[in-house]
C-alpha cells in the first residue's frame, strides 16, 4: 500500500513538472512567430522605398529625356543673329537690298572714276548674282529717273566683277567687241550691254552690311 502511494506520489510530480516544461515551452515558441511575423513585415516596408526608388528613377529618366527639346539658349542665340540681320541700317542715301547697301550715283563719270568713287567710299561697282540682283538695280535706276548705269563688269581675259565675285549669271541684252567696249552698263529696260568705258554715265554702288 505505501509502495503504491509511493509511485502516485512520484507520478504526479512527474506529471507536474512535465506540464510546467510544457508550458514553458509554448510560451517561448510564441516569440520566435511573432519574431518571423515581425521579420516579414520588416522586410515588406523595406521593398515599398525600392519601389519608390524604381519610380523616381523612371521619373528621372523621363526627365533627362524630355530636357533636350528646351533648346533655350540655342533658340535666344538664333534669334539674336536674326535680329542683328533684321534692323542693320544702312547710311543716309543708300538702299538696303539683302545683306548690302546700294548707292545710285547719278553724277555721270567714265566707268573707271566711277569705281574709284565707290571704292573711295569703302563700296565698289554692283555685282550681279541672279536675276533678283539685276532686277532690283533696274527698279533703282528707274527710280533715280535714268534709264542706264555703270556696274562692276569689265572684260579682262574674260568677263569679270571688280568685286571679285564670280561671273557665273548672264542677262546680255546686246554684246559688243569686247576690244572696244570691255565695261558692262546697265539697261534699265533690258538686260546689260558692254560699251565705251569713257562714256560719262551714272553709276550705281555696293557695299557689304558689315562695313554698312
Amino acid at each position: 500500500m505505501k509502495a503504491v502511494l509511493l509511485l502516485t506520489v512520484l507520478l504526479s510530480g512527474v506529471l507536474a513538472i512535465t506540464a510546467a516544461a510544457v508550458e514553458a515551452v509554448e510560451p517561448a515558441q510564441a516569440p520566435l512567430e511573432l519574431q518571423e511575423e515581425n521579420q516579414v513585415e520588416a522586410v515588406e516596408p523595406a521593398q515599398a522605398p525600392l519601389e519608390l526608388q524604381e519610380e523616381n528613377q523612371v521619373a528621372e529618366i523621363e526627365v533627362g529625356v524630355a530636357a533636350p527639346e528646351v533648346e533655350a539658349p540655342e533658340k535666344s542665340g538664333e534669334m539674336a543673329l536674326s535680329v542683328k540681320g533684321r534692323f542693320f541700317a544702312c547710311p543716309t542715301g543708300w538702299v538696303r537690298y539683302k545683306n548690302s547697301c546700294y548707292l545710285y550715283v547719278s553724277t555721270g563719270k567714265s566707268w573707271s572714276s566711277a569705281a574709284a568713287h565707290c571704292d573711295s567710299l569703302g563700296a565698289t561697282l554692283a555685282s550681279v548674282k541672279n536675276v533678283f540682283d539685276y532686277s532690283f538695280l533696274q527698279d533703282l535706276t528707274r527710280r533715280a529717273g535714268s534709264t542706264v548705269a555703270w556696274m562692276g563688269g569689265f572684260y579682262f581675259q574674260g568677263w569679270r566683277w571688280v568685286d571679285q565675285s564670280l561671273f557665273n549669271y548672264n542677262y546680255w541684252n546686246s554684246q559688243n567687241s569686247v576690244s572696244s567696249y570691255p565695261c558692262i552698263y546697265l539697261n534699265a529696260r533690258a538686260g546689260w550691254s558692254n560699251h565705251n568705258c569713257g562714256n560719262r554715265w551714272p553709276s550705281i554702288c555696293m557695299t557689304k552690311s558689315d562695313t554698312c
